[in-house]
Formats: structure tokens, sequence, C-alpha cells
């Protein structure tokens, strides 16, 4: 079976995210006809629990949604909802012994319990970085969506498992919105906005610090429900970002080659997710390039080398083009808030 899911897999448990919007939108007094019209979900396959959507069905209701729901809250609110759920892939996180153990059992199961943003994480001096990517191609409204959805959902999961609220650092790729008394009370004061990238920044020693509800014995159990067969961890997306990481040099063909499809077939598929290689491509790059620059203040030439320019005035103008920003100007944005 493959490692990773297009847009037309149907492979996301219905129970997860899809029942917490319908559920929500319900509570708001949202007519659930019109929320579920044309996405090919209904209300008895939230029920069942053999029941599996594909990510352009999530992103037909996620659209809906957002277009029904009233008020500013909903993202948070759903973030708020979406942990710990009845699932045994929540329950394996529920029981981990430390944080930073749920954070590895997170990226296991991210595609069942988070399957729109995927993380890469860089550590320096203490801190974690997780830089945040879209996972399936959303446009920039679905984006800013998701990602006060998923911001709210690690603070809410942190809270729950360490019994107290965990300090984040948030960096936003969009404007300080109207409805910032919104974001100053679910995700706290230490935010940034118009940055480059989506970023969040927490201190290493919360992951070593023991959870409450800790039991090897629950955890093992959990994870012995769990159906090999369906544990898929990227999707097609996540899995040309990661094969360019791990290849600079790579090219369309290389990563073609690597995913068992040929270049025509990757572009096409790629083509589902609203994404072309080169954006791809681009968005690697600009990640590690803010990482180098901001968190270890690498100067040009060292960045440029590590990720494979010929020479500065190339990297610099790509940096313009990926940001606005010259390296300079990069390097001035300090971490976190």
């Amino acid at each position: 079976m493959r490692r990773y899911i297009t847009q037309a897999d149907k492979f996301l448990p219905a129970h997860g995210l899809a029942a917490c919007l319908v559920d929500l939108a319900c509570q708001r007094q949202v007519n659930q006809h019109k929320l579920l019209r044309g996405t090919g979900i209904f209300r008895e396959d939230l029920l069942r629990p053999d029941c599996y959507l594909s990510l352009s069905q999530l992103m037909r209701l996620l659209s809906q949604f957002q277009r029904l729901m009233p008020g500013h809250d909903s993202a948070f609110q759903l973030g708020h909802r979406l942990f710990p759920d009845f699932s045994a892939e929540a329950n394996a996180i529920r029981y981990s012994s430390h944080l930073s153990q749920a954070l590895r059992l997170l990226t296991r199961f991210r595609l069942q319990l988070a399957p729109l943003l995927f993380a890469y994480r860089y550590r320096h001096k203490g801190f974690s970085y997780l830089l945040l990517s879209d996972a399936v191609g959303m446009d920039s409204r679905q984006y800013q969506f998701v990602v006060e959805l998923y911001c709210c959902l690690l603070v809410s999961a942190s809270r729950h498992l360490l019994g107290q609220r965990m300090p984040f650092w948030f960096e936003f790729p969009f404007s300080r919105p109207r409805h910032i008394q919104e974001y100053e009370e679910h995700l706290g004061l230490r935010l940034a906005f118009d940055r480059p990238a989506m970023a969040i920044r927490f201190e290493e020693k919360w992951l070593s610090q023991p959870l409450p509800q800790a039991s090897a014995l629950r955890q093992q159990l959990a994870l012995q429900q769990i159906q090999a067969s369906r544990v898929v961890r990227y999707t097609l997306v996540e899995a040309v970002s990661g094969c360019l990481r791990r290849q600079r040099h790579g090219g369309l063909q290389e990563v073609a080659d690597r995913l068992e499809m040929s270049p025509a077939t990757l572009k096409r598929r790629l083509k589902e997710h609203n994404l072309r290689f080169s954006q791809l491509q681009d968005r690697v790059n600009m990640q590690e390039a803010l990482y180098l620059l901001t968190v270890q203040g690498l100067n040009n030439g060292e960045v440029a080398e590590k990720l494979s320019f010929n020479d500065v005035p190339n990297f610099r103008r790509a940096c313009k083009r990926w940001t606005g920003l010259t390296p300079s100007e990069l390097r001035a944005l300090s971490p976190g808030c």
C-alpha cells in the first residue's frame, strides 16, 4: 500500500474533524442539509466507525462550514473539541509518559488526527521551532482558518496532557486580524503577524515533564487497537516536500522516481492539490532559509551553501522572491515575539 494519500483517497476517519464540524455547526443552528450539500457526506456516515472520507470531501465540508458559520471564533472552538476524542490514536497520545512521547505519536498518527497541516521541527538553544505547512493545497482563507484551528488544538491538547497551560510563541503569515481578542483568549499574548511563514516556538524543558495521566498499559492497549495497514503517515504534498528536504538537488524526475510514478503523473496529482512542483521547492527552501537566517543567524554565504545555491546574489534574489524581504531584513526578525 502507498505510504501517502491523494485528494481522492478515502482514508480520514469520519468521526474526527468532520464530525466535530457538523456537531459545532448544529449547536450554532446552522442548517445541516446546507452544510453537507455537495460534500458526498451524510449524517449517518458520521455515526459509522468504519466510514472514511477523502481530503476533497473534507475540504468541501470545511468551505461550507466557513461560509455558513456565524462569528469569528469557530476555528478556536473546534480546536478545543478535537482532543481528546474516542479514537485509539488519541488514547495512545493521552496516556503518554512525557510530552516528547506524545509529540512522536502525534507525528506518527497526524494524518488520522490532524490531516490538513504538517510541521518540520528544528531545535536550537533549548527551544523547539515548528514550521507549519499546508498539507493539502488550501486557498488563503481556508489556510488561515486551519492555522487558527490547529494552533488552538496544540494549546488545548498540551493543557489537557500537562494539567496546566504551556507557553507557546506564534508567528502568523497573515495580517493582524480584527478579532485579535479571540487569538489572545485562546492562544495567549505571544503573537506576531505579517511573518514570512507559520512558526511556533516553545521551550524544550516542557517535553520531559511527566504527564499526570500516563499509563503504559492503557497506551499499549490503544496501540494494539490501531490497524497497522491503515497507518499512512503522509499526504502527497508532504511526501514530495520530504523528498525535497532530503535531496536538495532533486528535480521532478528524481522525486517522481522516489514516489514510484512518472513525472507527468506527479504533476497531475499535484495539480489536484492546486500546487506546482516548483511551489513546493520554493516553500521547502524558504522555510530552511528562514530558520538558518532568523534562528541560527548564519550569514548569506553560509545559507546559500547549505541550500545549494551557486552564489550569494542568486540566493538573495530567491529570498526576495519568496518573502518580499532581503536576507538581511529576514535576519533582523527576532524569533518568537
